[in-house]
C-alpha cells in the first residue's frame, strides 16, 4: 500500500468511527439542515464540508447548554478530522497567557481558571455552560484565543462613534467594513426594542465594530495557526445572514473560505435559507436563573477575604444580617479568597436552598446562614 492509500484508508476508518460516535448524539439533538437546499445532513457530511473551510463560525445562545452542545460536538467532530484552533466571544483578546495556560493545564482547578480570566467581571454568564468546550480545547490541547473587547469600548462607541475610541482602542478594532444595508435594517429594529438615547447612526456602528473586532481576532488566530481550521465560537446575531463576523472577515480576506452554523429551537421556525451554511435543531436547555444574595462587593486588597460595600435591601444577605464593612472569607466551609470565588461558589447553589458564608466583622469571626428565597420580581420572571 502506498503511503497516499495508507493515508486515505486511515482517514476513511477514522471518519467512520467519528460518524459512529457523533451519530447517536446528532440525532438526539436533532436534524441537521442545509439551508441551501432545505435538506437534512448527516453530522459526517457537514463536518467533511466544515473540515475544508479557512474558518468556521457557530453560533450560540449564551445561557443554552444545548446550544454550547452543539458548537462542542463540531469542534469534536473537526477535531478528528485536523487541527483545529479556537476563538471564543467569552473572553476578550490579550488574556492569551490564562487561556494557554488552561489548554496546556497549567491551572490546575477550573475556580481558579475563572479567577485567571476574571469570568464575572468580563463575561459574567454561568461559567458552566462553556465548561465541555473548554475541558475539550484542554483534553486536545487546542489553541485557544479570545475574540471579544471590553464593553466599555462598545458602550463609547455607541454614545460618541469610533471616535470616542482611544488610539490604541481603535487599532486593536481594525478595518470596519460598511455593513449591508439589511444588516443595518436589523440593527435598527433591535435599537427600536431597547429604549436608551443613543442614536442609530451610533448603535449600528458599535455593533459593527464588535464584529470587526472579532474577525480580526478570529483573522490572528488563522494566522498563528495556519494549518488549522479556526473555530469561532459567538452569538448567533454575530453570524446569522452572513451580516456581522462573516462579512468582516470576508472584507479583509476575500478568498478566505468561510462555514456557518446555526443552532436553533426546533419549535421556533427554521433559520431562513440565507442564514447560515447549517442549521441544527436542538431543544433548548436554558441555564437556570443564577442565585444573587444581594450584596455589592468592595475593592479587593483590604484584607483576607472579599470586601462587602453595601447590601440590598430585602435580599438574602440583608435577611441573613450581612453589613456593608463586613469581608466574606469562605462559602459553605470553601475559602474566598476574591470576589471570583465568591461569586462562583454563590452560584453553585440554586434558589429555594441555602449557604452559610463565614465573615469577620469588627475583628471576630462569625457564621451567617442565608436562606436562597428568590425575590418575587425574580418569580415574576421580571
Amino acid at each position: 500500500m502506498t503511503p497516499q492509500r495508507g493515508r486515505a484508508a486511515v482517514a476513511a476508518m477514522l471518519g467512520a468511527v467519528l460518524g459512529l460516535l457523533a451519530g447517536p448524539a446528532a440525532m438526539a439533538g436533532g436534524s441537521i439542515i442545509r439551508l441551501a437546499t432545505g435538506h437534512s445532513v448527516p453530522f459526517q457530511r457537514m463536518i467533511d464540508d466544515l473540515a475544508g473551510a479557512d474558518v468556521v463560525l457557530v453560533g450560540e445562545r449564551h445561557d443554552d447548554h444545548a446550544q454550547h452542545w452543539v458548537q462542542n460536538q463540531v469542534l469534536t467532530g473537526l477535531r478528528g478530522r485536523g487541527p483545529v484552533a479556537v476563538g471564543m466571544e467569552a473572553f476578550p483578546s490579550g488574556r492569551d497567557r490564562a487561556l494557554d495556560d488552561w489548554r496546556r493545564g497549567r491551572i490546575p482547578s477550573w475556580p481558579r481558571f475563572l479567577v485567571s480570566t476574571d469570568w464575572f467581571g468580563f463575561w459574567g454568564i454561568a461559567p458552566d455552560l462553556y465548561r465541555p468546550i473548554l475541558e475539550t480545547v484542554r483534553r486536545h490541547r487546542l489553541p485557544l484565543a479570545g475574540l471579544n473587547v471590553p464593553r466599555a469600548w462598545i458602550r463609547r462607541i455607541a454614545g460618541k462613534g469610533l471616535d470616542g475610541l482611544e488610539p490604541a482602542q481603535r487599532e486593536r478594532i481594525g478595518p470596519v467594513a460598511e455593513p449591508a444595508e439589511a444588516y443595518r435594517k436589523s440593527l435598527r429594529q433591535s435599537l427600536a426594542e431597547h429604549a436608551g438615547e443613543r442614536s442609530a447612526a451610533h448603535f449600528i456602528a458599535a455593533q459593527t465594530a464588535w464584529d470587526a473586532a472579532m474577525a480580526g481576532a478570529l483573522l490572528d488566530l488563522r494566522a498563528a495557526h495556519p494549518q488549522a481550521v479556526a473555530v469561532g465560537l459567538a452569538g448567533s446575531g454575530h453570524i446569522r445572514g452572513g451580516y456581522g463576523i462573516p462579512h468582516q472577515l470576508a472584507s479583509r480576506s476575500p478568498d478566505l473560505e468561510i462555514r456557518t452554523v446555526l443552532p436553533y429551537d426546533p419549535d421556533e421556525d427554521r433559520p431562513a435559507a440565507d442564514a447560515a451554511d447549517y442549521a441544527w435543531a436542538v431543544a433548548p436547555e436554558r441555564a437556570a436563573d443564577p442565585v444573587r444574595i444581594g450584596a455589592r462587593l468592595g475593592e479587593p486588597g483590604q484584607g483576607p477575604g472579599v470586601a462587602v460595600a453595601g447590601v440590598e435591601e430585602g435580599a438574602a444577605a440583608a435577611r441573613a444580617g450581612l453589613e456593608a464593612g463586613d469581608r466574606v472569607l469562605a462559602v459553605d466551609g470553601a475559602r474566598t479568597a476574591n470576589a471570583t470565588e465568591l461569586i462562583y461558589r454563590i452560584r453553585q447553589h440554586r434558589w429555594g436552598g441555602c449557604l452559610r458564608l463565614r465573615i469577620r466583622r469588627d475583628g471576630a469571626e462569625r457564621i451567617l446562614r442565608l436562606a436562597l428565597d428568590r425575590p418575587a420580581a425574580t418569580r415574576e420572571g421580571s
